[in-house]
């Protein structure tokens, strides 16, 4: 439809008291299209509303973290406590373990004396070696190596001197079996404390610590 120096309208004519009313287009003397000036304006209302809600996000970001600081560094971790020895497992040795080990191997294979020797018996010189093993496995604590004699039939009056001469003698074939000297202390006990027999009494023993 047309008017005097109207355009082309889409919107819709409607009758009332006061004659024709165009809506949503230009009127018959030339109007401007209202459908697309208020479609303009709802554009602009929603950029506008899309603003703010952008600035207020960007507020509340920065509220939360504290404007941007870097939050503060964590504390270091206490040191932790010098290792304790090992064994061959990586496990903490335990001096009662260790014991009752070389107990173990002295009760199937005593380290033991001809009478008046220093030298071990053969069945005492492999005990020596199974004991070093232990040692070795097990590093750490530090071993006494006791030597007894036997009340008589043992050197006289010498018995003290020939069970340190005895634990001597051990200490050094433990050392040559790959344990290290700084663990070993040696000790002559003499005839104080005899087993039930002499040739029992004729000994070497270990103790940790």
């Amino acid at each position: 439809m047309t008017g005097g120096g109207g355009g082309l309208h889409r919107g819709r004519v409607t009758d009332g008291a006061g004659g024709a009313h165009w809506w949503g287009g230009r009127g018959p003397a030339g109007g401007g299209s209202h459908s697309r000036t208020g479609g303009r304006r709802r554009l602009l209302a929603l950029v506008a509303l899309l603003a703010l809600l952008l600035a207020g996000g960007v507020a509340a970001v920065v509220s939360l973290t504290g404007g941007g600081e870097a939050p503060p560094a964590a504390a270091a971790p206490p040191p932790s406590p010098a290792a304790a020895p090992t064994g061959a497992a990586g496990a903490a040795t335990d001096p009662a373990v260790l014991q009752q080990t070389l107990d173990d191997v002295t009760a199937t294979s005593p380290v033991r004396f001809a009478a008046d020797a220093t030298e071990p018996t053969a069945e005492g010189a492999a005990a020596v070696e199974r004991l070093a093993a232990a040692l070795r496995a097990s590093p750490g604590p530090a071993v006494t190596v006791e030597g007894h004699s036997a009340p008589v039939s043992d050197g006289g009056g010498r018995g003290v001197r020939l069970s340190e001469e005895r634990a001597a003698g051990i200490a050094r074939r433990l050392e040559a079996a790959g344990v290290p000297a700084a663990r070993l202390r040696v000790v002559g006990v003499g005839p104080a404390r005899p087993l039930a027999t002499l040739e029992e009494s004729r000994r070497v023993e270990l103790r940790v610590g």
